[in-house]
């Protein structure tokens, strides 16, 4: 997930330098960063294939899998889930309460 979410996140981000520095400057930081991504890629595989660390193609086999079954890891998720919906009804809900808290300002300085 992080691969996918650092893809979408280019674009955005490349918009945003377009407005203050300018679309040359955010082309050629897109243009960095492909250059990064192919070279790291590059490098990465060919390094591999020195050490001779690459997987064989010809001992892949495709087997059978479930997607879905119920052992550790589906109440893992179940107990995580419940404790993203607790930490969201904090946020939402119990916020007020600490904003009302904070929101004095501390004596100001006799200097």
């Amino acid at each position: 997930m992080a691969f996918i979410f650092s893809d979408l996140v280019v674009f955005p981000v490349l918009r945003i330098n377009a407005k203050y520095y300018g679309w040359k400057m955010s082309l050629f930081i897109l243009f960095l960063l492909f250059t990064a991504l192919v070279g790291t890629s590059l490098v990465l595989h060919y390094t591999f294939d020195l050490f001779s660390m690459l997987p064989d193609p010809s001992q892949v086999k495709i087997q059978d899998s479930d997607y879905f079954k119920i052992d550790y890891t589906f109440f893992l998720n179940m107990a995580f889930l419940a404790i993203t919906g607790y930490l969201i009804y904090l946020g939402f809900f119990k916020k007020k309460d600490i904003e009302s808290k904070m929101s004095e300002m501390a004596p100001k300085s006799p200097l």
